[in-house]
């Protein structure tokens, strides 16, 4: 692959992880408002855990470092797309915060708790969803903006990253959360996932 491929192919990788997260926190809650589930704080925070501890924490700061400052140094027709990724970085982090102080009231048996915890999520499912396929769409436009050495270093960047959940050295705290993710996939992709997972340990 080139560069452009490899650092394409990391960035979505990690776009993907993030999305499986973010649906896996959705169903639970659609299963406990439904009755179908009792509430598990301890999945639960875990899912936190993880978006704060990796995409917060160590994507987007990547994505404003690398991607974003080599486009803006090479052109200036990204411009306006990134100001806006940049500006949803920052209200990420807010909403991330907003999402974890929700969460604190949900168990804390708030009357409200369970319906303020499920809007927070979903306002932060949908600006994520958004956000990802505005990205995507700029790595698509913004490929012959650079040239390889550049994509070669976001590329090492990127490969750098060790996904605390999906990565070769996934931690215990988020085992839990691994394995309700395997079982929510279609049989072919948890085959593919389990597959990759033990290869790299």
């Amino acid at each position: 692959m080139s560069a452009y491929e490899t650092a394409l192919a990391a960035i979505r990788d990690e776009h993907h992880g993030l999305a499986l997260v973010m649906e896996v926190l959705q169903r639970l809650l659609v299963d406990i408002g439904r009755q179908h589930a009792e509430p598990d704080f301890t999945l639960l925070a875990a899912a936190l855990y993880y978006i704060d501890d990796f995409p917060e924490r160590c994507h987007h700061p990547k994505e404003d470092e690398y991607l974003f400052d080599t486009l803006r140094r090479h052109t200036a027709h990204f411009n306006a797309v990134l100001d806006e990724l940049q500006a949803d970085h920052v209200r990420s982090g807010q909403m991330m915060a907003y999402m974890e102080r929700a969460l604190v009231r949900f168990q804390a048996g708030a009357p409200d708790g369970y319906a303020y915890f499920r809007e927070a999520v979903e306002a932060y499912a949908l600006m994520l969803r958004e956000h990802m396929d505005k990205e995507e769409r700029l790595l698509a436009e913004g490929r012959d903006a650079i040239g390889e050495k550049e994509w070669q270093r976001i590329a090492d960047a990127f490969a750098a990253n060790d996904d605390p959940l999906f990565g070769a050295h996934g931690r215990e705290e988020f085992r839990r959360l691994y394995q309700r993710i395997i079982n929510l996939l279609p049989r072919r992709l948890r085959l593919n996932l389990q597959q990759q997972h033990s290869a790299e340990h």
